[in-house]
């Protein structure tokens, strides 16, 4: 599926927004959407994009909402890593430094296991 959407005279990948929001039918994405869509669709204008991403406000309610889009960003590269490599390295990537950026830290990061004994 490489169908777009246009929103705001930019053009959006409607296979992203339906990943990014969890839904089959996209109606009106978030602002906080459309600017992780840009950065999937185009991954090395990340660095360009940080200071939108550090300076947005999301809503405690929505916070929730953000964050399963980026999980599912990073479960979705993960599952087509074997397509190609490099454009899913990079989604993964995008999706790992927002949640970085705006949760301070990553929820599938794996964990260090604590060992009997190491807790005092």
């Amino acid at each position: 599926m490489n169908e777009s959407i246009a929103i705001n005279g930019e053009k959006f990948s409607l296979e992203d927004l339906m990943l990014l929001t969890g839904e089959y039918e996209v109606k009106e994405p978030k602002d906080y959407t459309l600017l992780v869509a840009r950065a999937l669709e185009n991954p090395m204008k990340l660095p360009w994009l940080l200071r939108e991403i550090c300076d947005l406000s999301i809503r405690e309610e929505e916070q929730r909402d953000m964050r399963l889009s980026l999980i599912r960003v990073q479960v979705d590269a993960e599952l087509k890593m074997n397509q190609d490599i490099q454009r899913f390295q990079q989604r993964r990537y995008v999706a790992q430094v927002i949640e970085i950026l705006l949760f301070n830290d990553l929820m599938l990061a794996p964990r260090d296991t604590v060992e009997e004994g190491e807790m005092d």
